[in-house]
C-alpha cells in the first residue's frame, strides 16, 4: 500500500513545467528590467536570463519571491491548473524548499503545543502516507496541524484543508479548532458603561465609520476582484491639521459634529479610548494640493473596540461561515451545479462564482479559487457544448460538509443531494494512519 501511495505522490507532486515566456511577458509588460527583477528576487541577472530562456527553473524560495513580486498565483507561471494545489505545492510556494525548515516553523506554533511534528512526518503527510503519532490520529488533531500550516504558509485555512483533501483523499477532512472564547457580553457591557457620554459618542462614530468603510471595501472587491489588507482600509482619517476651508471636515468629524462635538483633532476622549484598547491612533503626514505637507491623525477600531460598540449599541454580529465552509451564495451555486450534473450539466454559471469556484481563472490578486467546478463535455460525449460540473474537490467538499451546511443555511434546498455524491468522494469514517 505504501508503494502505491509513493507512486501516486510522485505523479501528483511532480515538478510543474515552468513557463519562461510568461515570466518574460510579466517582466516586460510591467516595465521591469532584468537587473531590477534580479535584485528583488535575490539572484543575478544571468539567473533571470536562464529562467526566461528555459535553461533553469526557479527554486521554491525564488518562485515564492517571483509570485510575490508580480502578485500572481503559481498556476499563471506553471502548467498547474488553479484549484489543484496540494500540500507540497503550498509549502514550495511559501518558499520552503527544505522540509526541515517548514516543519520547525509549524512545530513552533502555539496551536501545535503538545503535538509532536517533524520533517519526516511532513513529508509523509505530503505523500499521502500514514503519519504515525497523534498528529493525524483524529480529524481534530489534523485540524490543529492544518491551522498551523495555514499560519506558516500564510494562506487561508480553507486553502490548506482543500489541499489536504486533494493530497489525502482517503481520509476525513481536518476539523479546524474553534476560536477561543470571546469576552462575555456582560464584560463588554461593563466596558461600555465605564465610558463617559463623550467617549461613547466618539466610539459610536468610529464604529459606524468602520462599518461604512467595510461596506465600501466589499463593494470595491466585488467590482475589481482584488483584496486589500485590512490595515490599509481600516485606518480612518480623523483630522487633517489644515484650515477646513481647504480640505473640509473628515467623515468622522462630520459624524461627531452631527452629535454636537466640534473637535478639530485628537483630544482626551480619543486618548481615553486608545488607552482602553478600543481604538488605535496613528499620526503621519500627507501631501495635500494647495496646502503642501501637513500632519494627519487616523484612528482604527480594534476587535475589542468593535465588540464593545456592538454590545453597547445593541448591534448583532453578522453570521459568517466558519473555515473551510463557504458563503451562502457560493454554496447555493455549488448545490445548483451538483443537481444539474444529473441532467447534462449547468450552462448558466455567470458572475463572480466563476472566480471563486472554477478551476481556472485569470491572474491577479483575487481570492484563491476553490477549484470545485470544472468546464467540460458531458460524460460520454466527444464533441459539443461544454457545461459546468462539480470537480473531484467539489464533490468531496459537499460530502464533507453537507450536514453542517444544512444547519448553517437551511433555506438552501439540498434534499437528495447526498444520493448524488459519487462513491469515491463520500466521506470515509477513518482519518489518520497508525
Amino acid at each position: 500500500m505504501e508503494l502505491f501511495h509513493a507512486v501516486a505522490w510522485s505523479l501528483m507532486g511532480r515538478e510543474e513545467s515552468f513557463k519562461p515566456d510568461v515570466l518574460r511577458q510579466l517582466r516586460e509588460l510591467g516595465g521591469v528590467s532584468r537587473r531590477a527583477l534580479a535584485d528583488a528576487v535575490g539572484v543575478t541577472q544571468r539567473t533571470v536570463a536562464y529562467w526566461e530562456s528555459g535553461q533553469r527553473k526557479p527554486e521554491a524560495r525564488q518562485l515564492h519571491a517571483l509570485l510575490s513580486f508580480f502578485k500572481v498565483d503559481a498556476h499563471y507561471v506553471t502548467n498547474r491548473p488553479r484549484g489543484s494545489v496540494t500540500l507540497r505545492d503550498l509549502r514550495r510556494e511559501a518558499g520552503f524548499s527544505n522540509a526541515d525548515e517548514a516543519a520547525q516553523a509549524v512545530s513552533g506554533r502555539k496551536v501545535m503545543r503538545g503535538i509532536s511534528f517533524d520533517s519526516a512526518k511532513l513529508l509523509r503527510l505530503e505523500r499521502g502516507l500514514p503519519v504515525r503519532g497523534t498528529v493525524c490520529s483524529t480529524p481534530e488533531h489534523a485540524g490543529h496541524l492544518a491551522k498551523a500550516l495555514a499560519l506558516v504558509y500564510k494562506v487561508p485555512e480553507h486553502v490548506v484543508v482543500d489541499a489536504w483533501r486533494r493530497t489525502r483523499p482517503d481520509e476525513s477532512a481536518p476539523v479546524l479548532p474553534r476560536p477561543g472564547p470571546r469576552a462575555g457580553r456582560s464584560t463588554l457591557i461593563e466596558t461600555w458603561n465605564g465610558l463617559n457620554d463623550r467617549q461613547r459618542i466618539y466610539l459610536e462614530a468610529c464604529f459606524l465609520q468602520d462599518v461604512e468603510e467595510e461596506r465600501a471595501e466589499r463593494a470595491r472587491y466585488a467590482r475589481t476582484g482584488q483584496r486589500r489588507p485590512a490595515a490599509e482600509w481600516r485606518k480612518m482619517t480623523l483630522a487633517l491639521y489644515v484650515p477646513p476651508e481647504i480640505t473640509g471636515h473628515s467623515r468622522l468629524q462630520e459624524r461627531l459634529r452631527d452629535r454636537g462635538v466640534h473637535d478639530p483633532g485628537t483630544g482626551p476622549s480619543i486618548a481615553a479610548l486608545d488607552r482602553r484598547g478600543l481604538i488605535a491612533v496613528h499620526h503621519d503626514t500627507v501631501t495635500i494640493p494647495g496646502a503642501g505637507l501637513i500632519k494627519r491623525t487616523q484612528v482604527e477600531m480594534t476587535k475589542r473596540g468593535r465588540a464593545v460598540a456592538r454590545a453597547g449599541l445593541g448591534v448583532s454580529r453578522s453570521r459568517s461561515a466558519p473555515a473551510p465552509m463557504m458563503s451562502v451564495w457560493l454554496w447555493r451555486t455549488l448545490v445548483r451545479v451538483a443537481f444539474a450534473s444529473q441532467d447534462g450539466g449547468d450552462y448558466d454559471l455567470v458572475g463572480r462564482a466563476r472566480l471563486h469556484l472554477t478551476v481556472k481563472t485569470g491572474p491577479g490578486q483575487e481570492a484563491p479559487s476553490r477549484g470545485y467546478l470544472e468546464h467540460r463535455l458531458p460524460d460520454g460525449a466527444t464533441w459539443g457544448r461544454h457545461a459546468w460540473y462539480p470537480s473531484a474537490s467539489g464533490w468531496r467538499h459537499i460530502a464533507d460538509y453537507l450536514s453542517q451546511y444544512r444547519e448553517l443555511y437551511p433555506t438552501v434546498p439540498t434534499d437528495g443531494l447526498e444520493d448524488l455524491i459519487p462513491p469515491p468522494y463520500r466521506t470515509p469514517t477513518v482519518s489518520g494512519g497508525p
